[in-house]
């Protein structure tokens, strides 16, 4: 019966210290999803007006000045979660899901430099330039070479790119 007791007793200890611990993130904020299950609040960061994030290509073959001008381009994704790329005549409203990827991938690369000393040995095709813009307008580029074997990069681009009207 003792037994019985105290093991009563270190379970219902475990139950309040877990509830308490519970509380105190539900009462801060932490670890809470906004009302479309993100952990950002979406509505507030789309009420920003300006750019979140350009990526710009630059070909790496050998060509005129007038076909590589020709050859660059840029996507201009802003804050109101709009899309802008080369050809189309609009910009698109991205899907929520898409936006928050992008943002995250923003705010979290922008001050860390996740990728100063990544490179790839690589000698043609195309280098891209990913620039964050954060709220007061001030650039930050996350990073700037050849992107075809990292898996983060190649993300952001197809995600973006999957808002071309010609496919």
């Amino acid at each position: 019966m003792k037994n019985t007791m105290k093991l009563l007793t270190v379970v219902m200890i475990a139950v309040l210290a877990l509830s308490i611990a519970g509380c105190g993130s539900a009462r801060t904020g932490r670890n809470r999803k906004s009302s479309k299950g993100y952990k950002i609040n979406l509505e507030e960061i789309q009420k920003n007006q300006g750019t979140l994030l350009v990526i710009k290509n630059h070909p790496q073959e050998a060509m005129t000045i007038e076909d590589y001008e020709n050859s660059c381009y840029e996507v201009t994704i802003s804050y109101d979660g709009y899309v802008k790329l080369p050809g189309n005549p609009d910009s698109l409203k991205m899907k929520d899901e898409d936006f928050v990827k992008i943002y995250e991938f923003c705010t979290k690369n922008a001050e860390k430099s996740k990728f100063a000393n990544y490179s790839e040995d690589v000698c043609d095709g195309e280098t891209y330039t990913f620039t964050h813009y954060d709220l007061d307008g001030n650039p930050h580029v996350i990073y700037d070479g050849y992107c075809y074997s990292n898996n983060d990069l190649q993300d952001i681009l197809n995600t973006a790119y999957n808002y071309q009207l010609d496919k």
